[in-house]
């Protein structure tokens, strides 16, 4: 699906566990689902009494907020063909203006990972034959992923 331009994947030392580092171009996002997770305040602390502040904070912070799956077809992959969903864990969308879902095809050409203060941020090449523009960058920042392969 490249329409000529050169694109280049870019990865940390260490990437997180299951990362995809030869690469999914050419792999195609057949579909993006988000999800909020509830947090039980009750379960966590119980009463009042003896709340701790600091510990309330850490598990904030521990706890998984929200998901996004992007189930892949990696068939057509250049190189990582064995990538079926991606999910990424506390994550927050940076390039507000582009929505992932409801597309049909969105093509993976390259993707960069960044990491800093604990938190990844990946930009990702994606080329959509039925939008305009049809390249874009799309941009995630997220705490922790899962690969279903």
């Amino acid at each position: 699906m490249s329409r000529g331009n050169v694109y280049i994947s870019s990865y940390p030392d260490n990437p997180p566990e299951g990362y995809w580092v030869s690469g999914l171009h050419d792999a195609c996002i057949t579909c993006v689902e988000t999800f909020e997770f509830p947090f039980d305040y009750n379960k966590m602390f119980g009463s009042q009494e003896g709340f701790d502040y600091k510990k309330y904070i850490s598990e904030i912070k521990a706890h998984n907020k929200n998901l996004m799956t992007l189930e892949i077809n990696a068939k057509n992959a250049l190189y990582d063909q064995s990538v079926k969903e991606i999910r990424l864990y506390n994550y927050k969308i940076i390039t507000k203006d582009i929505e992932l879902r409801g597309r049909n095809q969105v093509w993976w050409m390259a993707d960069k990972l960044t990491e800093k203060d604990g938190h990844y941020t990946m930009s990702i090449e994606l080329v959509d034959c039925d939008s305009s523009p049809c390249e874009f960058t799309y941009v995630i920042q997220f705490d922790r992923l899962q690969v279903v392969r």
